[in-house]
């Protein structure tokens, strides 16, 4: 059989996800050195090329280290599965969690949950990425991320498994001056005739876009921006409407200081869920079903009619 360690398992995964060998040495708390050497020697034993050295030292997987990467990643999780079985308090669970969200979900989701993972379970190596929804799913499938969050509609991709955390109400995003802004809803039907802004997120707009037409109108669409603030910002200054999933703080204000409201849409059509994808066939280790958890508690907190029932609260 092959002399392979695990840690050299960890060190070359390491250097998969940070991209050089020196960042993979912080995280790993080793030397350069003991990265570098522990690289060569799992090349040598296996006989294959799995890193490729870039320019200013930036490391990339060959096609063969992509796909030894993903085995790599089902070995380490076997064996921490098997040291968290050992022990039935969910309090110890431990190492790596990795947690990918779509940018438009992260703020919503990943303070709050990074937060409650580090109080209730702080031997877990919590870390996060962002990427468009495309990108997430192939991260999911590649083994690059346990679990990704993002919504029912954007998954495309075959071979990932959806666990619902919360069901979502698209709103529209509106100038504080625009007509309809002071009412509790609207119809789509009563904003066709405004410039649309979309996120540059694919598939988000595209989505959209289907959906306003299958309820029989045609949109305009005047601009797509790839950040939620810009686009914000740009209704903010009557520039357009917008259609979001996550809706932040009434309070929150634009860039410029700026209010913007944001009004349920009223067609069902529209109606979606915030989940949690992870890759299809693969056991769920206690710490990623704490994990799943904790995203639906944080999922629960942050719907848009509990801030509402809150502010009424205050204001009685």
């Amino acid at each position: 059989m092959t002399d392979i360690t695990l840690r050299q398992l960890e060190y070359f995964l390491a250097v998969l996800d940070r991209g050089s060998v020196s960042d993979a040495a912080k995280d790993c708390r080793v030397s350069q050195a003991t990265v570098s050497a522990a690289l060569a020697q799992l090349e040598k034993r296996l006989k294959v090329t799995l890193i490729a050295r870039g320019p200013a030292r930036r490391a990339r997987p060959t096609s063969a280290g992509r796909e030894f990467g993903m085995r790599a990643r089902e070995i380490l999780s076997t064996v921490s599965e098997a040291v968290e079985s050992l022990n039935d308090e969910s309090s110890l669970l431990q190492g790596p969690l990795r947690i990918g969200c779509i940018p438009t979900a992260a703020p919503r989701m990943l303070p709050a949950t990074a937060s409650e993972i580090a109080k209730h379970h702080p031997k877990i190596d919590l870390s996060f990425i962002e990427a468009h929804p495309m990108t997430i799913q192939q991260m999911v499938l590649n083994g690059e991320v346990d679990v990704a969050v993002m919504y029912r509609k954007q998954i495309q991709i075959e071979g990932v498994t959806r666990h619902d955390l919360a069901e979502v109400q698209l709103h529209a995003v509106v100038s504080a001056d625009h007509p309809v802004a002071d009412k509790d809803g609207v119809d789509i039907a009563e904003l066709i005739d405004d410039p649309l802004i979309l996120l540059d997120s694919p598939p988000t707009a595209d989505l959209l876009v289907s959906q306003i037409r299958g309820v029989g109108h045609e949109p305009s669409v005047r601009w797509l921006i790839p950040n939620a603030e810009t686009i914000r910002s740009m209704v903010g200054w009557g520039l357009g409407f917008s259609l979001a999933n996550a809706v932040p703080h009434p309070d929150t204000l634009t860039f410029q200081g700026m209010p913007v409201r944001y009004l349920p849409v009223t067609n069902p059509e529209f109606a979606n869920t915030i989940v949690g994808v992870t890759m299809s066939g693969a056991r769920l280790s206690k710490k990623l079903v704490a994990a799943l958890d904790v995203l639906r508690r944080i999922a629960a907190d942050t719907d848009p009619h509990r801030w509402k029932v809150q502010e009424q609260i205050k204001s009685s």
